[in-house]
């Protein structure tokens, strides 16, 4: 089990979704919520909700509500809960471990690659050092909120994604992806 902090960033608005992601249920029966605290448990230590409230969960809010997932990462960083998270969306339940263990290599930012064999980075999942809290909170400062401007301004360790894993890499952002997510039955 890694030794540090699992982060579910949920503080979006869910426009194409029409309801709040982290309640949206899964075709196992499971809130998508349920499905990455479940995730969260197998994969580390540590878990932590970013961006709202979770009855039963160490839940932080964003200091900049509204403002995108650069600024509940900003949040997390300068909690003081960890050195090191792995960040991941709350509509992201059909991510497994052992993908994710992948990220758990040295570096101050590690993402795999948008594409198998390229070195461009992705977003999430990410794996995040608390020392990148001033670059977080000046690329804020600067009005941009661009998760990919932000991970490209850091100079991210790239991970080789692996071919078979888009699957498990994409968010479900609309009832009709929920719907068709192959999630098994009593398992995230």
């Amino acid at each position: 089990m890694w030794p540090h902090t699992v982060a579910i960033l949920m503080g979006g608005r869910s426009k194409r979704m029409g309801i709040p992601k982290h309640e949206a249920v899964l075709p196992n029966g499971l809130t998508m919520m349920d499905a990455m605290l479940t995730f969260a448990g197998t994969v580390a230590i540590n878990t932590v909700v970013v961006g709202g409230d979770i009855a039963g969960q160490r839940c932080i809010h964003d200091l900049h509500p509204g403002s995108g997932p650069v600024a509940g990462i900003e949040t997390l960083l300068m909690s003081g809960l960890d050195e090191r998270y792995l960040v991941v969306g709350c509509d992201m339940p059909m991510l497994k471990p052992e993908t994710v263990q992948q990220l758990f290599v040295v570096g101050h930012a590690v993402v795999f690659s948008k594409d198998p064999g390229d070195l461009f980075p992705s977003t999430l999942p990410l794996v995040i050092s608390s020392s990148c809290a001033d670059a977080c909170s000046s690329y804020l400062a600067s009005g941009r909120r661009s998760l990919h401007g932000f991970l490209d301004e850091l100079s991210c360790e790239v991970v080789p994604r692996p071919s078979d894993v888009e699957e498990q890499l994409s968010s479900i952002n609309t009832i009709d992806q929920l719907n068709n997510c192959t999630i098994e039955q009593g398992r995230p």
